[in-house]
């Protein structure tokens, strides 16, 4: 016990973590081990096992599971048992005394737990008749709600152990026939060869089962395909005809490949590769279709997203290709050209990518790309291209005088011109009324309203009347607000300002900032510009 009291205490201390109980090391140590729960007789005997404890801590751990057996978890007894069997201690009166325990706890038992009991027992070469039994019961009560993968390794454990008792494996086989629509192609392996192992598969049967595998392989894809034939060899019973058939399968899709979409089913298509060089099973139709499926990899990003060949794959494409004489293949060099060409994928790109406005976003303004580029002289056809860029320009700019009347947008005032030459003024008062207008008319907008004289001007409107209205020759019609308050005629809320009258600079500064000169009719009428008629006036201009 003194030798064994650093090992006590270590597997003590990897079970309770900073528990206070195990910080001292010693003969308490041992002493703590009867008094302790099922949960902690499991971590005691779990820690003892990884860390090889002495058989001091083994036979106190065996001695508290003897007298504790009645309330001890029926999970941790199967790890307490498996925790023995994994360190090699035999202690034949202990796993008959557990054994007796859990007969009166199958009912709890899940199929995992019954197939463990089934392995400690049969590794220690023990058979408790009265737990057999009720493991036995207990499989063929969980057997109709057993999934595939559980039936079949409870036939596979029954074949190992050999205890092939006719009413369980009679259970379990009408199970199997009941779920052969959801049983997979390696599952439906294992159980024929557990079967076949236990002299339980009648032709009936058989061929029940091999017409399943025919439907499993014909329909599943591809990628299951290999899956299927990785997974045979890992398997305790398996059976060959069904192992024969998939590869059979496998080839004969393989052969089949012609572009890259096919090659597209695999998730790994050089794993593929591996695999068909691995059994001399390599064709040609593969690596054609490879080659493709390169060719269209190395044009995609060189980011996690996407599949794409590396180097070394396409050096051992390489090699294969010129073993069979196919390395000046045109999918082969393309790939292998652009990959050299591209770096691997990791050059970026040419074209800047476009910037996400963004709060506080530095923006470095780059020279012109065209700046000292000297080009080419267009010659006569010049000023007709000229022409043609003012007509099909935005709306703002003048066009032939067929075409609908423009608006000029000049910072904060908007000019549209409506009707035709013969309404509007002299040249003379049009100049005046462009001098009003920031940024002015364009010349040959007033060219073609200048084109025929002025009608007869409108009678002047009274100056005690709210008018908004006058002629082209007459006041312009300015809201009150701009001018002095002290100059607004009584019962009116304008001022006027003659166009060629004696109207002050401040009054004229004013009247350009806030106007917006419309054609109406008869003559013009000048008002603020509202943020309506400026934004439609910015809708017509884009």
């Amino acid at each position: 016990a003194a030798l064994g009291q650093p090992n006590v205490a270590a597997a003590l201390a990897h079970m309770t973590g900073h528990s206070a109980v195990v910080r001292a090391a010693g003969t308490g140590d041992l002493a703590r081990i009867p008094h302790m729960k099922s949960g902690e007789v499991r971590k005691l005997a779990e820690a003892a096992a990884s860390e090889g404890a002495d058989a001091a801590v083994w036979a106190a751990i065996a001695e508290r599971c003897t007298v504790f057996a009645e309330r001890l978890h029926y999970w941790d007894v199967v790890l307490i048992l498996q925790a023995f069997t994994a360190a090699g201690v035999e202690n034949r009166p202990l796993f008959v005394r557990l054994g007796e325990a859990l007969s009166s706890k199958t009912s709890k038992l899940a199929p995992k737990h019954a197939l463990d009991l089934l392995a400690v027992y049969e590794a220690n070469a023990l058979r408790p008749r009265s737990l057999y039994v009720e493991l036995f019961h207990t499989i063929i009560r969980l057997s109709r709600s057993m999934y595939a993968e559980e039936l079949s390794l409870t036939l596979q454990a029954l074949a190992r152990y050999g205890l092939g008792n006719p009413t369980v494996v009679s259970q379990l086989v009408r199970t199997v026939q009941q779920q052969l629509k959801d049983f997979r192609l390696r599952y439906l392996c294992s159980v024929t060869g557990a079967l076949g192992a236990m002299q339980a598969c009648p032709a009936a049967l058989l061929a029940e089962l091999d017409g399943h595998a025919r439907l499993e392989v014909a329909t599943v894809p591809a990628q299951e395909l290999l899956e299927n034939l990785q997974a045979f060899p890992l398997l305790e019973f398996s059976w060959a005809p069904y192992e024969v058939l998939c590869l059979e399968e496998l080839l004969q899709r393989t052969r089949a490949f012609e572009t890259w979409e096919d090659i597209e089913q695999m998730a790994d298509p050089f794993e593929t590769l591996r695999f068909l060089q691995a059994r001399n099973l390599l064709h040609v139709e593969f690596l054609q279709a490879l080659c493709q499926w390169c060719l269209q990899g190395v044009h995609k990003p060189n980011v996690r997203s996407e599949r794409r060949p590396t180097a070394r794959q396409l050096t051992t494409l390489y090699d294969h290709c010129l073993e069979r004489g196919m390395e000046q293949t045109d999918a082969l060099q393309d790939a292998l050209n652009y990959y050299v060409e591209s770096g691997g994928g990791i050059w970026q790109s040419a074209m800047p990518k476009p910037l996400k406005f963004r709060k506080r976003r530095r923006y470095i303004r780059s020279d012109d790309p065209w700046d000292g580029v000297e080009l080419p002289d267009l010659g006569p056809i010049a000023p007709q291209l000229a022409q043609q860029s003012r007509q099909d320009d935005l709306l703002g700019l003048f066009a032939a005088p067929s075409s609908p009347p423009p608006m000029v947008v000049a910072d904060d005032a908007v000019v549209e011109a409506k009707g035709s030459a013969a309404d509007v003024g002299t040249q003379e008062a049009l100049c005046k009324v462009a001098a009003a207008v920031p940024g002015g008319i364009d010349r040959p907008l007033l060219d073609h309203l200048a084109q025929k004289p002025s009608p007869a001007a409108p009678p002047r409107p009274r100056p005690q009347e709210d008018v908004a209205y006058g002629h082209a020759e007459g006041p312009f019609v300015v809201p009150w607000r701009l001018g002095d308050p002290a100059e607004v005629p009584a019962g009116t809320g304008h001022v006027e300002v003659p166009l060629g009258g004696s109207a002050d600079r401040k009054q004229r500064q004013q009247a350009r900032s806030a106007a917006e000169l419309t054609w109406r009719g008869a003559g013009w009428r000048l008002r603020r510009a509202s943020a309506p008629d400026v934004a439609r006036g910015a809708a017509r201009s884009r």
